[in-house]
């Protein structure tokens, strides 16, 4: 009686099994290297922790920015990447402009800290008085305690933008100082700029720039310097100059 039932080569049998072999090898390897892996980067992570800084900049800034580092639980490689410490100081310290960080290895940061620079002081509709950079952002509330020597502005919040122009148009013109104006108001289309010794500019709305160079140039002339005036510049063909109690229109 024939046998039909096909017999395996032994050859190929052993060539199977030696290939199935070294695929079961191939992943016992690559997962000795991926534990191996793991266990150098835990380690690496750890042996580089962050043990000492170097803070520069403002001393409120630095003292604040060196008790964030102190009291972090953590202080390995991974919780002290720079661009991570960065965007969350940013994010918690609004008086903050910048921040640079960079890591010293094997354990140190060098951070220098950039203070935001107050340009004036912002009433919002609350009367709520806010601080208000060179950037022209409102980025934070007065503290209790805190008065400083700055413009007020007294203006709704979608004039914040037009404001910031307008100091920034005030601080080119080189007849009154940046640092005499006490007080801008917004009328209904025009802003009333109050300077001390009772000198007040009244400039329209979109022709700023125009009017300050324009007044700037008068107040140089002869006739103009010896006095404080009070001019409204609201027209662009007739301004009214007023002295202390006395009046004209040119």
């Amino acid at each position: 009686m024939r046998n039909n039932q096909r017999r395996t080569d032994p050859a190929k049998q052993n060539a199977r099994r030696m290939l199935n072999l070294k695929r079961l090898g191939e992943v016992f390897a690559m997962i000795a290297i991926a534990g191996a892996g793991l266990t150098t980067g835990w380690w690496m992570n750890d042996k580089m922790s962050v043990t000492q800084w170097q803070v520069e900049g403002e001393p409120v800034l630095q003292q604040a920015i060196r008790s964030k580092l102190e009291a972090m639980p953590v202080k390995d490689f991974i919780s002290t990447r720079p661009d991570m410490l960065s965007a969350q100081w940013l994010n918690e310290m609004p008086d903050l402009a910048r921040v640079d960080v960079s890591r010293v290895l094997p354990n140190s940061l060098h951070v220098r800290a950039h203070a935001r620079v107050p340009v004036a002081l912002w009433q919002n509709a609350k009367s709520q008085l806010f601080l208000f950079d060179e950037s022209g952002l409102a980025y934070r509330m007065l503290n209790k305690g805190e008065s400083p020597d700055l413009p007020l502005l007294r203006v709704d919040e979608q004039q914040l933008a037009a404001a910031h122009q307008l100091l920034a148009a005030l601080q080119q013109q080189d007849v009154m100082s940046l640092n005499s104006i006490s007080e801008v108001r917004a009328g209904s289309s025009y802003w009333q700029v109050y300077f001390s010794k009772g000198v007040t500019w009244t400039l329209p709305f979109g022709a700023e720039s125009t009017a300050i160079k324009q007044l700037a140039s008068l107040l140089k002339q002869p006739r103009w310097t010896n006095r404080n005036w009070q001019v409204d510049a609201r027209s662009s063909d007739r301004w009214f100059i007023r002295p202390a109690k006395h009046g004209g229109v040119i």
